[in-house]
């Protein structure tokens, strides 16, 4: 299992400084980044979409060719520039009547296959997010003919949120095949991914480590504490 850093692309100096640790960093494809000086970082490169706090929604239609658009073309430079051959996107949510399912499904079965589609939590900032339920994932990863990102805690959020157990959840998740997955701790409740440290929150980390295949990649979204972090991969390595 390889293990990897979120960064942002101004992180340039805390990921070298991590870099030994770690197997590989996603980095957040931000307009107007300089992508190419991440490459000093000499490690491999998953790329995340832009999201809801810029505005990106593939719900909407609206956005289709303004800021949906730009998401995508500035995620695909980046992949283009440090190599990556996944791309994550978050399936979007419903701002407005307007927004749906069929939207996202509509633009996201355009863009090229290095795009995986992310599990969301039940809300988020905005209105409801859609690809929490397995339904719907099964349906947008279906009609688009993409790949899964399982975020453990995204999923734990949602399935709490519902009322059911969030481990038997997750077992039905993996049954889509999710070739990428997302990690950190959190206090299930309440009610959202609150990104902590390994064993700051209550989730059974230990559990979704046993779930994911051979030869895949887990990345961890924790805050940039040097110590907390290197203890974050720590744990990872000594349990999976």
């Amino acid at each position: 299992m390889d293990i990897g850093i979120k960064i942002y692309p101004e992180d340039l100096e805390y990921a070298k400084r991590i870099a030994k640790y770690c197997d590989f960093f996603e980095v957040t494809a931000i307009p107007k980044s300089n992508f190419r000086a991440l490459k000093a970082i000499k490690r491999p490169f998953t790329v995340h979409t832009i999201h809801s706090h810029w505005g990106f929604n593939p719900a909407d239609p609206a956005k289709k060719d303004t800021i949906n658009r730009v998401g995508v073309e500035t995620a695909k430079k980046a992949a283009d520039i440090l190599g990556a051959e996944t791309i994550v996107v978050h399936p979007g949510y419903l701002e407005d009547k307007t927004c749906s399912i069929k939207h996202t499904i509509s633009f996201i079965k355009r863009i090229d296959s290095r795009f995986v589609v992310e599990n969301m939590p039940a809300l988020g900032p905005g209105g409801k997010r859609i690809g929490g339920s397995l339904s719907e994932m099964r349906s947008i990863l279906r009609d688009t003919r993409k790949s899964m990102c399982l975020d453990f805690p995204h999923a734990a959020e949602y399935a709490h949120h519902h009322g059911l157990d969030y481990i038997q959840f997750i077992k039905r998740l993996m049954a889509l095949k999710p070739r990428y997955f997302h990690i950190s701790d959190t206090r299930i409740q309440n009610r959202k991914d609150l990104h902590l440290h390994m064993k700051e929150g209550n989730l059974r980390l230990w559990y979704f480590e046993k779930l994911i295949p051979k030869g895949g990649r887990l990345l961890i979204e924790t805050a940039h504490e040097f110590r907390k972090q290197h203890r974050d991969i720590a744990l990872l390595r000594e349990n999976g």
